[in-house]
């Protein structure tokens, strides 16, 4: 029997564990470069670099025998990885290159109809509005019905913003119906956890279709698809699961799969759900079968321990920046928060023209302190997205912290 006392204490920001700068080693990263932007592109340890790289040149010692062989049968073996991490049936996985593929393979399978309309939240993705658009646009009298969200909110204002819209609509009477909603498990920005399973029940039980923009979930919080029962799932494994930049999971519910097919249609066509994406063509695989290494690289620390460590660290690390810039988080509840986090920028003038666009701010962080981290504008304010990430510890939120203390101070000062 395990006693409470036998167990190790999972890492936290003041006893990082095995994470923190010790990990600095794992990963590509020079010497003078600190990551902390890792929310819009992603990054691998080398192990997974070498995994990659075995699978390349699998490939390449015989393409042949990899391509018309090999290949379908790797890539299932990855589905039922991830199948088993994310709690779901393998055989209603595909995998893509990325959540834009997957957002549009969905959006653009669907066939909708006059009077169709197109649920979305205000704080959703770019390409996914654009792809939604690109849809009304190529369809007749189907539109969108977004959803204002400014945050600072709660889950229940979220979720009650939700369902007013849609009752909101339903009292129309105009003969029109919300066909699909898209959701976001977390925002980009700003980075906001949102109250996903409410939100999917909410939406189902008024008939609509759920797609989940989960691109930055996996990696970050734990995935439990049969718990949370969206019609349409996708995500990002590049992003936080540590997989090569290339690699992405697409989950559609078995009703559905007879509607769905790949961007690129192929000679596989109306040959099966799985059939069809198990062949994108004549393709470098290596990016998506590297999420086997991934996922061999996490478990040896442990989804636990890793969730824990950045979540926290991201909770302390923000706190940290606001206090030393006298300013604040955007995020009212902790659990809005996974590993990024959104600090106010306290500049006097948003008219300054340093601000006008995001190029100098950009410039100058990269060209002076060799770093990055995104700011945007939101609710009137401008702030900063900091992502926490295993290989960071609290000593770097300090000085990037004191980084951009300076640049406000700096930009204030040719404000007065």
């Amino acid at each position: 029997m395990t006693n409470a006392s036998d167990i190790a204490p999972l890492p936290t920001p003041a006893n990082p564990g095995p994470f923190g700068h010790k990990l600095r080693s794992q990963f590509l990263f020079p010497e003078n470069f600190t990551q902390f932007n890792h929310g819009s592109f992603g990054t691998f340890p080398k192990v997974v670099q070498d995994n990659m790289f075995a699978w390349h040149q699998r490939t390449e010692r015989d393409p042949d025998r990899w391509m018309r062989r090999d290949l379908s049968d790797s890539l299932g073996m990855i589905r039922h990885e991830l199948g088993e991490f994310m709690n779901c049936d393998p055989d209603s996985l595909a995998l893509v290159q990325n959540t834009t593929v997957g957002v549009n393979t969905i959006l653009r399978s669907i066939e909708f109809v006059p009077g169709d309309r197109i649920l979305q939240l205000s704080t959703g993705y770019v390409s996914v509005d654009k792809t939604a658009q690109y849809v009304c646009d190529t369809n007749k009298d189907v539109k969108i019905i977004e959803v204002a969200i400014t945050f600072p909110m709660s889950d229940k204002d979220i979720i009650d913003a939700v369902e007013k819209t849609v009752l909101d609509h339903q009292a129309l009477k105009d003969g029109s119906r919300i066909r699909l909603a898209m959701v976001d498990w977390i925002s980009s920005v700003p980075s906001i956890v949102h109250p996903v399973k409410q939100l999917t029940e909410l939406l189902k039980s008024h008939g609509i279709l759920v797609f989940v923009d989960g691109a930055h979930s996996i990696g970050q919080v734990p995935v439990d698809l049969a718990y949370l029962d969206p019609d349409f799932y996708i995500t990002n494994c590049h992003k936080w699961l540590f997989s090569v930049r290339g690699s992405a999971a697409l989950y559609v519910k078995k009703p559905y799969q007879h509607l769905i097919h790949p961007t690129a249609i192929t000679g596989d066509y109306k040959k099966g759900f799985d059939t069809e994406f198990a062949w994108m063509g004549t393709n470098e695989y290596s990016s998506l079968m590297s999420i086997q290494g991934a996922l061999a690289f996490r478990k040896q620390f442990g989804e636990d321990a890793i969730i824990h460590y950045t979540h926290n660290l991201a909770l302390e690390g923000g706190k940290t920046i606001a206090k030393i810039l006298g300013s604040s988080v955007l995020t009212p509840d902790d659990h809005q928060v996974a590993n990024m986090v959104n600090i106010r920028l306290p500049f006097k003038d948003l008219s300054h023209p340093k601000l006008s666009s995001p190029s100098h701010l950009m410039n100058l962080l990269m060209d002076k302190y060799n770093l990055f981290t995104p700011s945007f504008m939101h609710g009137g304010n401008m702030y900063t997205r900091v992502s926490a990430q295993i290989y960071l510890e609290l000593s770097d939120f300090v000085r990037l912290g004191n980084i951009w203390k300076e640049i406000v101070d700096e930009i204030n000062a040719e404000s007065n």
